[in-house]
């Protein structure tokens, strides 16, 4: 759902593309025009189109509105695409790519009596989000210099195996030195996503070289422990209607997740 900058909703294409355009434009920094929306006899719709190549997105998104009362049917369209491509997320750059077909969108009203549009039902779409392994490489460093407790990290080498079409195999190697003294911490650790597309994070191990290295591991794995015992499932997200079908992953010099959804009734 996205909370729209009016309190009625769109009566027209060109009214729909400039609220859905100025409401999109909370989520990421990027100049000029976000949203097209294509249509021949609105309120049915050809196409929506959202471009977000090269954005920043915004940290932490927008809170989800609070709705009031139930919502009603509002617009349909035929194609909904969205493009992301080379966006940036806390210096990570990632590609995403949405596609939905036959998309019935409802209208409703917050807490603020602003007007929102909701997703309603979607008959398939597909999703694809991918970064390259040496762009997490560095943004894992980044945030390994940032939150270092005392160390200073000179190196983060990172590696990233395919287990099967859910399963991921990961292996960090950082470099660090506190005073005169230098080291070396190894980490593994799986991600596993089940056929209830329940993400869940197992097998974490930390070996450190050295009194340092003990140290830095015997920090690092009270936290292990807790992500292990945490699991998180897709079917959880408030997506109404629509819902996740499938999930691939796919692993080379770029990791590529993919999510195949849509509503139960066709």
């Amino acid at each position: 759902m996205i909370p729209l900058p009016r309190k009625t909703f769109p009566s027209s294409k060109a009214d729909l593309a400039q609220a859905l355009d100025e409401a999109l434009h909370r989520y990421a920094s990027k100049d000029g025009q976000i949203v097209e929306v294509h249509a021949r006899v609105f309120p049915y719709i050809d196409e929506i189109t959202i471009n977000f190549d090269g954005a920043q997105l915004q940290l932490p998104p927008p809170q989800p509105p609070r709705l009031t009362g139930e919502t009603t049917p509002a617009v349909e369209a035929a194609v909904v695409n969205l493009s992301a491509r080379e966006v940036s997320l806390r210096g990570l750059p990632f590609n995403l790519q949405f596609s939905a077909r036959d998309v019935v969108f409802h209208k409703a009203q917050d807490e603020n009596e602003n007007a929102v549009i909701v997703v309603h039902n979607v008959r398939d779409g597909t999703l694809t989000i991918s970064a390259a392994q040496l762009n997490l490489e560095k943004a894992i460093e980044q945030i390994a210099k940032e939150e270092g407790r005392g160390l200073t990290i000179e190196q983060v080498r990172l590696s990233i195996r395919a287990r099967g079409q859910r399963s991921l195999a990961l292996d960090l190697q950082v470099q660090a030195k506190k005073l005169f003294l230098r080291t070396r911490v190894d980490i593994s650790t799986q991600i596993d996503i089940d056929d209830n597309f329940t993400i869940k994070i197992s097998n974490s191990k930390c070996k450190g070289e050295g009194s340092i290295g003990s140290i830095a591991c015997s920090t690092l794995e009270p936290m292990f422990r807790k992500l292990e015992a945490k699991s998180f499932s897709l079917k959880s997200l408030p997506l109404g209607q629509v819902h996740v079908r499938d999930i691939r992953l796919a692993v080379a010099d770029t990791i590529e997740l993919t999510a195949d959804f849509g509503s139960n009734a066709q």
